[in-house]
């Protein structure tokens, strides 16, 4: 009796490790009513893999329920690079573009809602 229910212990142990190494089992961060939550992004030059990132980082934000602006910080990027950043941040409202020490534009967002692109 005792070896199967260690048997069924240990099943149910291995799915959920799978589950959590999968990624579908986020930690949900809750920020107090006075808190705002802000993920920087520097990027610098040529970044060919810049849309690919920040398309991860807002599903990664919707499944964890967390509210965020995200900033992309641009230093000498070159012209694919930065037609792209600014195209993100045309696209998605809690996405900011910044370049070369500008200072960053805040703005109220509605994260809740990541348009498909």
């Amino acid at each position: 009796m005792y070896r199967a229910f260690a048997i069924i212990a240990a099943m149910l142990l291995c799915l959920l490790l799978m589950y959590l190494a999968l990624g579908k089992f986020p930690a949900r961060v809750r920020l107090g009513r006075n808190s705002r939550c802000r993920i920087q992004l520097e990027v610098k030059g040529r970044e060919p893999r810049l849309e690919q990132s920040v398309m991860e980082l807002l599903e990664l934000l919707r499944r964890g329920g967390l509210c965020s602006e995200l900033v992309i910080q641009g230093s000498l990027l070159d012209a694919e690079t930065r037609r792209m950043a600014m195209a993100l941040a045309e696209d998605y409202g809690c996405v900011t573009f910044i370049e070369d020490g500008e200072s960053p534009w805040t703005r109220k967002t509605n994260c809740w809602k990541y348009p498909a692109r």
